[in-house]
């Protein structure tokens, strides 16, 4: 090796695969680079080679993109030539010298001075925002996209005003480290993009930039013709150059107006700034990197830094003073971190001199406008548009690309639920394609409505890999709905609800869409303004909202909710009116469900009193009020009565409901529940059963219905001295709605606490108190801390952590979990009084049996005056006293023994 090759890494490459080359002197270039496109690698992968480029290898003028490329020649020569050569470098070697060659940037080639060349920056970038934030996280992004060899181009998107050309332009200065040719490109139009380009070509002519004597001709004095001309030659250029290049695109409106003006070349790399998302632009070779707002500490300083303002002496003030954090908190919430908006809000405030309380109120006033509130006279800084003017930019874009008017109508649609989670389910509907035309609308045109929101970024449409839902900002969704004429709103609303029912009314259903439907469901109804109630009724779609709740464990918030629409509703409606008394017995059944169980009975009966007599005795909703009323009788302690009444629904149920109708298979559960309450354990065990066969005919195995019924079944098992099986059909019911619903699903944490619960009944208190701290964690991630299964796993982790011998840890637990049980459940609820008495019988285990009892029969005063003296938890509270006060006696007859036996014995009378 001469010493010319010590001082480039690229000459001492380029001498290498010379040496390498010589060895086939009768070999043309042609055939070995077939030959190395033929050498399958150890990936079982192919590199394409041709002979141009093998040529401008081994003359120094370019660096293979790839060490693959490097790997198929070599092995092709040594194939060729009958195997390797002892003066050849290793393939360890090879790539040692290929990466430093790849990794030169600035060393002048052979026969140029030594001086570096004068770097070539063309465009002007947008200038950095006031109070610029880095963002650490998508610069890291972009940079190391940068860096990677398999990237040509980095793909920013996302919607318009969040800041991708902020991050362009941030990426585009580091890059001069980098680089030495560098153009921004304003890429709205083809005629712009071709100005730049054929601006950049002449900018190149007669330059000369690093690179070697061999390099593809530089552009001299050939300065082309017009500007089509000029592009294109610098476009070839970029293709052939070893000069490291960057342009950025910025602003690309429409991608399709930019074929054949792709800039491509192994030395150089492209960024795309665009709202798009089209196919046209995701392609090998591009990394997508996706920009959404600002995150919540991002907005804050923002914010922070932007309101921060210091006039000086001359304007005769000391400056703004910071503003509270909660109230940049507050503000940064309602924007949704969206990056334009805050910016446009910080130039109002400063334009207005309005204090920021005072701004607040306002963008909490749903009559004020977004236009209204970030105007135009307030511009962003170093943005062109407002929020609301971005918007409608890209959905006019939108609108082109789907059928005319269901782009509009689709955003209006999705404007009316939550912003996140939306199933698509909902809006490919036929309620919702209804509203998209004013008539039947096919799914294909709603999906391409769906689409071209889509790529504009006015949402993102997750699917179909994964779950298919759809999130917008709420900036967006607001904007959207204050354009809507009033004499529209009416119908927007209707069709909204129409559309969450459509989905939620579906048999196959799953409590996981229920959820996420209830969220949506749950906004339309703040958004409607009233238009959900109708003269005939309410609509449909508003008696689900406390019976989700109270499904969801959460009855506080079913029995508030279904009062509330109960009192608009009596308004509207008038007291008989069949919502009216759905709505009562849903907060009366909330009511029950947190302990009011008598208050619960005395309302259901004076409401199943006047169903029977406006609506029948057979009335679906009538029959909804008996079920609920005859749950509660069994909740008071009367089990035979309510055995009687729960088999007469059942049978009339049948009569009057479809096969397989919820209440029917409530009527059901509730008539085995009460056999095998009243004793009768086998006979619980037998109707549960016969429930199974009946769901899994009808359901299938797998439904969530199918799985819940057999975790009731498994009590009964274990409740007919069958232990063991009792545990194994616990696993399977919680295996099964593990793996439909989640483990974190309500159900599932059920049904986790219950398993647990009979491995303590077997005997195993350490795999209890093992299961049950796991469910207690993962109840408090799913459902929080204070949720009614969170408290339950809570308490019985405690319990039998002191049945497992931890009884002081026990103690101390459920001494600390009582405040909270007493303000969230209230100190009546079910739950409260059983961890009264899991606390008296851990104090009867550690021997304190005086204070257990005292505290059992204080419980047992309560309970008789709660829940009746002849509910199954009084009846067990009592006998547990009883063998308390039995076991007390037997203790003391054996010590009175005891002692009568150790006296000394009396002394005989005196004669």
């Amino acid at each position: 090796m001469d010493d010319r090759e010590t001082g480039d890494p690229r000459v001492m490459f380029a001498a290498a695969l010379t040496r390498l080359r010589r060895r086939l002197p009768d070999v043309s270039d042609e055939t070995l680079a077939r030959r190395a496109s033929a050498v399958v690698l150890p990936s079982g992968r192919r590199v394409a080679v041709n002979a141009r480029r093998l040529g401008e290898w081994a003359n120094g003028q370019s660096v293979p993109r790839t060490f693959e490329a490097v790997m198929v020649v070599v092995q092709a020569v040594e194939r060729t030539a009958g195997g390797g050569s002892a003066e050849q470098p290793t393939m360890a070697h090879w790539q040692q010298l290929w990466r430093a060659a790849r990794d030169y940037r600035s060393s002048p080639a052979t026969g140029q001075s030594s001086q570096p060349q004068a770097q070539i920056v063309i465009g002007r970038p947008p200038s950095d925002a006031a109070a610029l934030r880095r963002r650490d996280g998508l610069a890291d992004s972009i940079d190391a996209a940068m860096r990677d060899a398999s990237v040509r181009q980095i793909l920013l998107t996302g919607a318009g005003g969040v800041g991708k050309s902020q991050l362009a332009s941030a990426a585009f200065h580091r890059a001069k480290q980098r680089a030495e040719i560098l153009l921004w490109v304003p890429a709205a139009d083809r005629l712009s993009v071709l100005g730049s380009y054929a601006r950049a070509w002449r900018a190149l002519s007669g330059a000369r930039v690093t690179g070697s004597e061999e390099e593809a001709p530089l552009p001299g004095n050939a300065r082309g013709g017009d500007d089509e001309t000029q592009a294109d030659l610098f476009l070839n250029w970029l293709r052939s150059t070893a000069t490291p290049w960057l342009v950025v695109l910025d602003d690309i409106d429409d991608p399709g107006e930019l074929a054949g003006l792709w800039p491509a070349g192994d030395a150089g790399r492209t960024v795309l700034v665009t709202r798009r998302r089209d196919a046209t632009l995701l392609r090998p070779g591009v990394r997508m990197i996706p920009v959404g707002v600002f995150t919540a500490d991002e907005a804050i300083a923002y914010l922070a830094d932007r309101l921060l303002l210091d006039l000086g002496p001359a304007a005769g003030q000391r400056g703004f003073q910071a503003h509270r954090r909660e109230d940049l908190a507050a503000l940064a919430a309602m924007l949704g971190h969206f990056p334009l908006a805050l910016s446009q809000a910080a130039a109002f405030l400063i334009d207005t001199g309005m204090d920021l309380p005072a701004y607040l109120s306002l963008l909490a006033d749903r009559r004020e406008s977004v236009a209204g509130l970030l105007p135009p006279t307030s511009p962003a800084d170093e943005h062109g548009g407002t929020v609301t003017g971005t918007l409608q930019l890209a959905l006019e874009q939108a609108e082109l690309l789907a059928p005319p008017g269901s782009v509009r109508a689709m955003l209006e649609l999705i404007s009316m639920f939550a912003p996140d989670g939306i199933p698509d389910a909902v809006l490919l509907g036929s309620a919702a394609r209804d509203w998209l035309g004013g008539g039947p609308v096919p799914e294909r045109g709603a999906l391409l409505a769906l689409r071209a929101l889509h790529r504009l970024s006015l949402v993102t449409h997750h699917g179909p890999a994964g779950s298919a839902v759809v999130d917008v900002h709420s900036l967006v969704q607001r904007a959207i709905r204050d354009d809507v004429p009033p004499e529209r709103r009416e119908r927007l609303a209707t069709a909204a609800a129409d559309a969450l029912e459509e989905v939620w009314s579906a048999p196959d259903c799953d409590p996981e869409t229920e959820t996420v439907l209830y969220r949506s469901a749950e906004v339309l109804l703040a958004r409607a303004e009233g238009h959900l109630w109708r003269a005939g009724g309410l609509h449909p779609l508003l008696r689900r909202f406390g019976q989700h709740l109270t499904a969801v464990g959460r009855p506080a918030a079913a029995r508030d909710m279904a009062q509330g629409l109960a009192d608009q509703a009596r308004q509207r409606l008038g007291d008989g009116h069949r919502d009216v008394l759905m709505l009562r017995a849903q907060a009366a059944q909330a009511e029950g469900d947190l302990g009011g169980i008598a208050a619960a009975l005395r309302s259901l009966g004076r409401i199943r009193r006047e169903a029977e007599g406006s609506l029948g005795r057979t009335d679906p909703d009538t029959l909804f009020v008996r079920l609920q009323e005859a749950r509660f009788r069994m909740e008071s302690g009367l089990i035979d009565a309510a055995l009687a009444d729960f088999v007469t629904l059942a049978a009339e149920a049948r009569g009057a409901l479809a096969a397989g109708d919820p209440v029917v298979t409530d009527a059901d559960d509730h008539v085995a529940l009460c056999r095998g309450l009243s004793g009768d354990a086998r006979g619980a065990r037998d109707g549960y059963a016969a429930i199974a066969r009946e769901l899994e005919r009808e359901l299938g195995p797998r439904h969530p219905r199918t799985l819940t019924n057999l975790t009731n079944l498994s009590r009964w098992i274990g409740e007919t001295g069958d232990v063991r099986l009792a545990v194994t059909t616990h696993q399977q019911a919680v295996d099964g709605l593990a793996a439909v619903l989640g483990r974190l699903h309500p159900e599932t944490l059920i049904a986790r606490h219950n398993l647990a619960y009979w491995h303590g009944i077997a005997d195993e208190p350490g795999q209890a108190v093992e299961q049950l701290a796991t469910a207690a964690g993962d109840a408090e991630l799913a459902l929080g801390a204070e949720h009614p299964t969170t408290l339950t796993c809570q308490v019985n982790l405690a319990f039998w952590r002191g049945v497992a011998g931890d009884t002081a840890a026990a103690l101390r637990s459920l001494a600390e979990l009582r405040p909270t049980l007493d303000r969230v459940l209230g100190a009546d609820h079910p739950r409260t009084l059983r961890a009264r008495q899991q606390q008296a019988e851990l104090l009867y285990r550690r021997g304190d049996h005086s204070v257990a009892a005292d505290r059992l029969t204080a419980l047992l005063t309560d309970m008789v005056r709660i829940q009746g003296a002849n509910h199954p938890r009084t009846r067990e509270a009592e006998e547990l006293l009883a063998r308390w006060s039995r076991e007390q006696v037997a203790v003391d007859s054996r010590q009175e023994i005891n002692a009568t036996q150790k006296a000394p014995a009396a002394p005989d009378a005196e004669s």
